[in-house]
This record gives structure tokens, C-alpha cells and sequence, in this order.
């Protein structure tokens, strides 16, 4: 699919040396791609005036439509991004009277609450109502006004890093470029399956991809994701789309195929048949509690988790019997059973789900090795417990530990 192209710039040095990680350009680019819009590049770079400013000339020479840069409009001496793109654009910085009042307010309202005096803070933060010459001052969701400025052909959108302000202040340029007419329609359906990879699914994608159609494919912690794309009111595309969703069903373990994540079938379903679940947990530490959690209206269905890592907590919160620890060990399908069931006895809940493991990456024996975990499912029809294997390291054995505990409640629900 042809439209318009944007970038995003992401400046921050936490974000490359590991001290931060980066929620705005996920954001931004879902956001636009929602739209329509492809974004080509997205460039994460450090409070550095001379690379900022490189990286911006060479985005602008590709002169993408939008162009879309975060961070760095604070007041301390590494706030960099106003100054490389004036640097870039050849316009001197000028104080903007609407910027002004913006940062004056929001100033007054920091003074008061960190009872600091205004005039000794005023002094620091007018820094954010120096923009380029030529600058749209944006109104800020924090202490710093954002601004738009035109650089050629390109519409450049300057906003602070904070996500949460990212997030209040991207509404109304989206709804801006919709009304000059830089996001289009897109047509998108969604697939995903579980137990397999990539390559179960690859041929039918390379048909799809030279047939026309927009094909992306994602495998992760065990769930590969089909994302077409085409443009509305194409019978043509609708019609192989939907002969692909077909052929896919047909030849993988297909979950979804209108766009939900596990994780919201397995709410939707729950709260459709107003059934509750519970969880005990051991090497995910809580992660698969937060998941189930994570959506809203979550409190329909979850009624809480225990997160028992030693044995005593799980005999004493779970009844776990000491025996079955002393024979089989904690990670074990015994014990994963014997969690699952006493978290739904304790909780009363419909579905109790357990997960034992040896997260990594030491810990691990030759008969117990990292990676080794068991899951548990207990349900009005019964306990299941699986065995599973997973290599990586602890972040990635945790997290496919997870999904594949909402698979086996899942499997639970619909059996």
C-alpha cells in the first residue's frame, strides 16, 4: 500500500544505555500506521546537539510528510531538541508570547505545589518558550509546550518525552492531519495463532504478499500474528483476504482471527459466562497476575493471586502437601495441580491457574534445567497440567511462561 510516509526522532540518552525504555515510539508508530501512514524510520538518539541535529537533516532530505520528534524540551542543560532544530532549519530562537503564558501557568502551578518561589522557577523553565522562528506553539500536558514548524515539504511536530503528555497532546495533531488530509483509511485484519512459528505459516504469506496484499508476520512467545492490510472498498483485496484468513485457519492453530489478543478473548469470554479465575504463581512473580489484570474492568473476572515462592508459602497459602514438595520438588506437575487447585478452593473461583518453573538462568539441575516449567489449569471439570520447555533467558522464559498459562486457561474455557 502507497500514502503518506512519516519518522520519528526519540531523543534521550537513558534510552540507550538501558536506563529507560521507549513507550513513544511504539505509541506514535502504532498510531500512525492505524492511519495509514507508514513510518519509514524511527531513530532513537542521545541528548547529543550535534548527532540530534545529523539525524534530523538526513530525515528531512528523505522528506517524509510528517516528521515527529519526543523528548528533550526540558531545562536542564542535556535539553537539546529546540536548539538542533533550529540548527537544522537555519531560524533563530525566539521567545513565543502564547508559549509564554503556557509555561507561566504551569510554572505557578509547580511553585505552588513544590513550594519553590515562582520567580526563582520562572527563571529555569522559560527556556520552553523559546522556540524556533516560524513555530505553532503546541499547549503543553505538562511544564513544556510542544510546537509545529514547517520544513519543506515536511510537517515537523516537536513534543516533550513524558509518554503521559505524549499521549494527552497527540489527539489533536492526529485529528489535524486527518483534516489536511495526511491519514487515509486502511482496512486491517488481524490473525493469530498459537504452538507454532513463522515458517507453518510463511507459504501462505508469500502467495498473499505477491498477490497484492500487505502481509506482515510476528512470532512471539509462541503466538505468530497475520496482519493484512488493503484499502477499503477493494472488493478484489477483501475478497483474497479473506481466502487467506480461510487458508490459515485451515492449516494453523488459529485463536483469532478478528484482531483479539489472548488476553481479551480469555476477559471476553469470562465475563460473558460471568466466570472468575485466580492465579498462583512462582517464577512469573506476579507477571501472569498483571496480565489478566491489565485491561479494564478487569475485577469482573479476577478475583486475585498468590505469588508463592517458597515452599512454606506454598503450603501454607495453597495447601500444598509437604510431602508432594519432599517427593517431587516444587517444580513439578504435581505441585503446579496442587497450586492451581488450592488458589481456586482459596479464592472460589471458577478457574485457578498455577505456574512452577526454574525461571534461570542458575537454579537448574540435569533433571530440573533452566527453562523447565509446569503449568497447572483447575476447572469444575477437572485439573490439567502441562510440561513445558523454554529456552532464553529469565525475561523471556517468564514472559513465554505466561502466555502459555492464558492459553491453558483459555483451552480450560472452551473445552
Amino acid at each position: 500500500m502507497s500514502g503518506p510516509r512519516a519518522a520519528l526522532v526519540i531523543v534521550g540518552s537513558e534510552l540507550l544505555d538501558g536506563r529507560w525504555r521507549d513507550d513513544n515510539g511504539p505509541f506514535l508508530s502504532a498510531s500512525l500506521a492505524a492511519h495509514g501512514v507508514r513510518v519509514a524510520h524511527i531513530l532513537v538518539v542521545p541528548d547529543d546537539l550535534d548527532v540530534l541535529t545529523a539525524d534530523l537533516r538526513f530525515l528531512l532530505a528523505g522528506e517524509p510528510d510528517v516528521l515527529v520528534v519526543c523528548g528533550g524540551l526540558g531545562t536542564t542543560h542535556d535539553d537539546l531538541t529546540t536548539a538542533a532544530v533550529a540548527a537544522t532549519l537555519d531560524r533563530p530562537l525566539c521567545e513565543d508570547l502564547q508559549a509564554r503564558s503556557w509555561v507561566e501557568e504551569a510554572t505557578r502551578r509547580v511553585s505552588e505545589r513544590r513550594h519553590v518561589p515562582f520567580d526563582e522557577l520562572l527563571a529555569r523553565t522559560l527556556k520552553e518558550a523559546r522556540l524556533p522562528e516560524g513555530s505553532r506553539a503546541l499547549p503543553p500536558a505538562g511544564l513544556a509546550p510542544g510546537y509545529a514548524i514547517a520544513a519543506g515539504p515536511t510537517r515537523l511536530y516537536v513534543l516533550p518525552g513524558v509518554p503521559g503528555e505524549i499521549e494527552a497532546m497527540w489527539p489533536p495533531i492526529l485529528a489535524e492531519l486527518a483534516r489536511d488530509g495526511l491519514l487515509s483509511d486502511v482496512a486491517v485484519r488481524t490473525v493469530r495463532a498459537y504452538g507454532v512459528g513463522e515458517i507453518q505459516a510463511q507459504p501462505l504469506l508469500d502467495e498473499a504478499a505477491a498477490d497484492g496484499l500487505d502481509v506482515a508476520v510476528t512470532a512471539s512467545a509462541g503466538e505468530v500474528t497475520v496482519v493484512v492490510k488493503y484499502e477499503p472498498g477493494d472488493e478484489r483485496a477483501a475478497a483474497r483476504v479473506e481466502r487467506l484468513v480461510a487458508d490459515l485457519e485451515a492449516t494453523l492453530p488459529v485463536f483469532s482471527s478478528d484482531g483479539r489478543s489472548i488476553d481479551d478473548i480469555v476477559a471476553d469470554r469470562l465475563r460473558e459466562r460471568g466466570e472468575t479465575v485466580a492465579v498462583a504463581e512462582s517464577c512469573t512473580g506476579g507477571g501472569l497476575g498483571g496480565r489478566l489484570t491489565a485491561l479494564p474492568r478487569s475485577s469482573d473476572y479476577f478475583l486475585g493471586g498468590v505469588i508463592a515462592y517458597a515452599n512454606e508459602a506454598k503450603m501454607e497459602l495453597l495447601e500444598v502437601p509437604h510431602g508432594m514438595l519432599g517427593q517431587y520438588g516444587a517444580v513439578s506437575g504435581e505441585v503446579a495441580g496442587a497450586m492451581a487447585e488450592g488458589v481456586r478452593a482459596t479464592l472460589r473461583a471458577t478457574y485457578g491457574v498455577a505456574i512452577t518453573g526454574v525461571a534461570g538462568p542458575g537454579g537448574g539441575t540435569a533433571e530440573k534445567p533452566a527453562g523447565l516449567v509446569y503449568l497447572g489449569c483447575s476447572s469444575p471439570q477437572g485439573t490439567v497440567v502441562e510440561e513445558r520447555r523454554f529456552a532464553g533467558g529469565r525475561h523471556q522464559v517468564r514472559r513465554w511462561a505466561i502466555v502459555a498459562a492464558l492459553h491453558l486457561l483459555h483451552d480450560a474455557i472452551v473445552s
